[in-house]
């Protein structure tokens, strides 16, 4: 095998949150009206003029939405900087998933595996290189009122759906309402704009959202990420029944061939009505994206060795290693890159359910939490690619970090004697073990606070007062990190407790785990954002601990972290939205509700070398960096 050499370069992964991902690239539609970006947690700024609205409100209209000081692309743009505008579209892009899957139906309760980014448009929507900007695209711009009491969407009269029809306002009032107030929507949505107090189609391709005074003033940006379903198609099918019929969207791919539980095949629309857009120009140019569904990580990286699929994002350091020894292909070579990433980081973790009993014990989680030796399990199994995760929002600025802040003592101080003292005083930190694997501290320190907890060692194990031996299930949805898992459980079990682990289905563990709350530990991906919102209350809040399909997994209720992570919805400045995590951070750090494990600093990718990309152009030299990799502008070669 001929194999070009290793690439390193700095990228920036884009923030992600649940279901609502940053969904890879985005469009925008210009037209005569100069472009306007606001930081939306400030004022407007003085050089649009603005206009009276009907109302008699002053309004300024924008084409670009921004959390930051400014959005990156200039009104005049004419393409995203990683993407190729001459690319030629031909050819098959092949990738692979693991799992299966019963539903193509969006947004729903059961989880969908249509690539909604690839099927449905959103009304603006964030590029690669300014995850926290969006620009237009099914909307031609913004118009907010000055006191933000409301924002217009005005529709771009190009945009149609994948049958021939218009997208119009009905289809943006009909998916907001069906979204927010559907039974069988993902909660997220309820969450996330409950601040808006009614929506209204002003004319076919005018839609107006009223927003509450109290709301967050980056409520525009997160609606105008709000993926447009078609109502017609909903008039005559049931929202909320999962379905494996294809969907109808108006984004640049259609479902054209469905293999249930085994392969789902995209076409390009060949009439895509955005294709000439500024910020599609260059993307989307394979005519076939193939998506082929595997049993695990294992069998979907041997189909990519074999050459079943193209392109492969590695976790897993054995797999990545066994890259290297693949026969020689004449065909094609392999190119392995290895990427530096920025912004808050996705991480796994161990859930405790606080629901049960001995875990809704502090002290026992503590002791447990000593256990975990990730000095050597980074050492030997994981190739030094993980570090250890102390906060929620790991690789950035609303991480907690040394002692607290003087802003954020101030939120904590109304909750001194009902949260822990150092949470206000000291820096949190984490067991640190000397790497060798033999842990005598750790293990002597565990002791002491199960001790404390009412348990002590009796003939080998661990036992209450009532002589109940300490028994610990770990599930987990996935065999990926077995190796981690069971280092894990020898430990656990050297110290006396009878501990085990349970690798499940995916659909097992999502019931058991967030339906039925039928386990003692989990192991699991929690996912991470750079703009925390009020969405974060159906991550933490008391009134999601017992919801059906909660993402408040370890079933967290503490009063302490509702105020905060209200707050956390309700900043009204990227400072305050930095001291609010920060404190909030502390909060669920002390309490040990979780067993922070760890996160990838760098992404690790390799594919076949039969594709042209303008992505790898990006790095430091550039000033834009970007996250791994950007699959949506390569092409055919």
């Amino acid at each position: 095998m001929s194999l070009k050499d290793t690439k390193k370069s700095p990228v920036t992964r884009q923030a992600f949150f649940h279901l609502l991902l940053w969904f890879f690239a985005a469009t925008v539609s210009l037209g005569a009206t100069p472009a306007c970006s606001i930081g939306l947690a400030d004022s407007f700024p003085g050089k649009e003029a603005p206009s009276p609205s009907s109302e008699g409100v002053t309004t300024h209209t924008l084409r670009a939405l921004t959390v930051l000081d400014s959005a990156r692309y200039s009104d005049d743009f004419t393409h995203f900087s990683y993407a190729e505008p001459n690319a030629r579209k031909r050819g098959t892009l092949r990738t692979a998933e693991v799992g299966t899957f019963h539903n193509l139906a969006p947004f729903i309760l059961q989880q969908s595996s249509v690539q909604v980014w690839l099927v449905y448009e959103q009304l603006f929507t964030s590029p690669r290189d300014d995850p926290l900007s969006s620009y237009p695209l099914i909307a031609e711009s913004a118009e907010i009122a000055d006191d933000k009491s409301f924002v217009i969407f005005h529709l771009n009269p190009l945009a149609r759906w994948q049958d021939g029809l218009l997208v119009t306002s009905d289809d943006v009032v009909f998916t907001f309402n069906t979204l927010r107030n559907h039974d069988k929507a993902i909660p997220y949505f309820r969450s996330v704009y409950q601040d808006v107090k009614a929506v209204e189609a002003i004319d076919s391709h005018q839609v107006k959202f009223h927003l509450s005074l109290e709301s967050t003033n980056n409520l525009p940006f997160l609606i105008a990420s709000m993926h447009v379903l078609p109502a017609h198609i909903y008039a005559k099918n049931d929202f909320g029944q999962s379905s494996l019929e294809p969907p109808v969207g108006s984004g640049p791919y259609r479902v054209s061939q469905v293999l249930p539980g085994r392969r789902i095949v995209y076409e390009r629309v060949a009439d895509y009505w955005a294709r000439d857009l500024p910020t599609r120009r260059g993307l989307y140019n394979f005519d076939h994206w193939v998506v082929d569904y595997y049993r695990d990580a294992n069998a979907k990286a041997q189909a990519f060795m074999a050459g079943l699929s193209d392109i492969a994002v590695e976790f897993n350091p054995m797999r990545w290693r066994a890259y290297d020894d693949l026969p020689a292909k004449a065909e094609h070579q392999l190119v392995k890159v290895q990427s530096r990433l920025q912004g808050a980081l996705g991480n796994m973790n161990f859930a405790f359910n606080l629901r049960r009993p001995p875990f809704d014990n502090r002290l026992v989680r503590e002791a447990i939490t000593q256990l975990f030796d990730f000095e050597w399990i980074n050492r030997v199994l994981l190739n030094g690619w993980a570090e250890r995760n102390h906060s929620r929002f790991p690789n950035s600025e609303l991480a907690g970090r040394g002692r607290p802040s003087s802003p954020e003592i101030e939120l904590l101080r109304p909750w001194k004697g009902k949260v822990r003292d150092e949470a206000l005083e000291e820096e949190f930190t984490l067991p640190v073990s000397d790497g060798t694997g033999y842990q005598r501290q750790q293990r002597h320190k565990a002791y002491e606070l199960f001790a404390q907890a009412g348990y002590a060692l009796h003939e080998g194990y661990l036992v209450n007062e009532a002589g109940k031996p300490l028994s610990i299930e770990i599930i987990t949805g996935s065999a990926d990190f077995q190796n981690v898992l069971l280092a894990f459980v020898t430990s656990l079990r050297r110290a006396g407790i009878d501990a085990r682990l349970r690798i499940i289905d995916t659909a097992q563990f999502e019931r058991r785990a967030r339906v039925d709350f039928d386990f003692d530990m989990t192991f699991q991906f929690f996912g991470t954002t750079d703009i925390p919102g009020s969405e974060q209350e159906f991550h933490w809040g008391s009134r999601f601990a017992y919801e059906r399909y909660t993402v408040n997994v370890p079933g967290v209720q503490d009063p302490a972290v509702d105020d905060l992570v209200s707050r956390i919805g309700r900043a009204t400045s990227r400072k305050e939205l930095v001291s609010a995590t920060q404190a909030f951070d502390r909060v669920i750090a002390w309490n040990g509700y979780l067993l922070p494990g760890w996160y990838m600093a760098s992404a690790h990718y390799a594919y076949w070398d039969r594709f042209g990309r303008a992505d790898d152009r990006m790095g430091p030299e550039t000033g834009r960096e970007l996250g791994s990799p950007a699959i949506e502008a390569w092409w055919a070669k």
